[in-house]
């Protein structure tokens, strides 16, 4: 790649919306990751001396989102962060921008004309666009426009299966134009999508409520996990949370009060559609969480049937875990749905927060991270309450149903 004391690069971020904002979330914590600070990353939105909280950088906040422009000096963040991200589709390296399509040219980068000069270059051309559609027509049109004689007069061989460059132009809400390009090892482009691998449709073993892959993936993410960190839920349930934690290398711990969850017993199931059953060795096997990290070839998570209400942890485990990641049940998790009011489950919910929190500021290290999902019901205000001996690192959103979401929240231990 060039290189060059500072870059512009591009984040093509997924915009969807059972994901809400969660996407800038992730972007915020995974170049935190690999060592740059958001301040830098977002220093081009918002004046040094009035630089907002990272739950205050929103869609609004970042202009052209889900396009967001950030600077980068080292381009070797690039692949380190999109081999674990989930909802960024892409980092590209701009190479023009202009108000016009003839201007696009004019603003090409000196140190990238060498691209479009190279006969031995083979390469995919495609427009990006978010806030309107165009017809395959257009869209041919300006890619021939873009890159033929009257634009950049590209002279690279198309390949549309496994080219050596994609080139993309994005089409902003205001209708401006950012020609932007990404040389990323074919091996690597194709394992870019390794959460498909995780998806619920078919994994083996399943409850009624198994945490979705991608959400399992965005809060490991969110707790920074890496190798060797040791990662703990609560409420582990049929292992979601620890399958994408033990993905990223972790050594992960759970409990679960329903032993039969655990188990396979009356609510934990075998999914039948799961291509892991056509494995002559697996087809009558009987249901168990561990099924789950057999079919992924991860190691087996440290797992007791436990409630979290109980003081059962030995002190020597005080200030043990990296992080914890988990989903408590609120009124809807079919082995402990109360009847009663609204008030009888909110009532229920605010005594497994509470706990979660004692819990977490017995086992969790100093700088550890506290991830968890928070419930919202219709007429509730979406926020974040203080606790002692955390502070909030992030949240953000995601509805659900009508009259139900949900907060991704991110914590640290103090």
């Amino acid at each position: 790649m060039i290189q060059e004391q500072e870059h512009i690069v591009t984040l093509v971020i997924n915009q969807s919306i059972e994901m809400g904002e969660f996407g800038i979330q992730e972007a915020i914590q995974l170049f935190e990751l690999y060592g740059l600070p958001y301040q830098q990353l977002f220093k081009s939105y918002f004046p040094i001396n009035q630089f907002p909280k990272k739950y205050e950088i929103t869609s609004q906040t970042l202009g052209n989102y889900p396009f967001v422009d950030v600077q980068l000096k080292d381009l070797d963040l690039i692949p380190k962060v999109l081999s674990r991200s989930i909802l960024i589709h892409d980092i590209l390296y701009t190479i023009s921008r202009g108000n016009t399509i003839d201007e696009l040219p004019k603003n090409l980068l000196p140190q990238a004309a060498h691209y479009f000069q190279n006969p031995n270059l083979s390469c995919k051309c495609d427009i990006i666009t978010s806030y309107f559609k165009i017809t395959q027509e257009k869209r041919v049109e300006l890619i021939e426009y873009i890159f033929g004689e009257q634009g950049f007069n590209s002279q690279n061989t198309i390949n549309l299966t496994e080219p050596d460059i994609f080139y993309y132009v994005i089409i902003t809400k205001d209708q401006k134009y950012v020609v932007g390009c990404t040389l990323t090892n074919k091996k690597k482009k194709r394992e870019k999508n390794f959460a498909r691998n995780y998806e619920l449709s078919n994994r083996i073993y399943l409850g009624p409520v198994s945490l979705a892959h991608d959400l399992a993936f965005l809060m490991a993410n969110q707790a920074q996990v890496q190798e060797n960190d040791f990662v703990f839920d609560p409420f582990a349930g049929t292992g979601s949370s620890l399958v994408a934690c033990s993905h990223f290398g972790a050594i992960c711990f759970g409990s679960e009060i329903d032993g039969n969850l655990m188990k396979g017993h009356c609510i934990g199931y075998i999914n039948k559609k799961s291509t892991y059953l056509k494995d002559p060795n697996y087809q009558q096997v009987k249901p168990f969480i561990n099924m789950n990290f057999h079919q992924y070839n991860l190691p087996i998570p440290n797992l007791i049937q436990s409630d979290v209400h109980l003081p059962t942890f030995n002190p020597k485990i005080d200030q043990f875990f990296d992080a914890i990641i988990c989903d408590p049940p609120y009124g809807i998790r079919a082995s402990i749905q109360q009847e009663g009011n609204e008030q009888d489950l909110q009532a229920n919910r605010t005594a497994i927060y509470k706990r979660m929190f004692e819990v977490a500021r017995k086992v969790l290290r100093k700088g550890g991270r506290l991830v968890y999902l928070y419930p919202l019901f219709k007429g509730m205000e979406k926020k974040v309450e203080k606790e002692e001996g955390f502070e909030l690192i992030d949240f953000r959103e995601q509805k659900m149903v009508e009259k139900r979401s949900r907060l991704l929240i991110t914590m640290e231990r103090l």
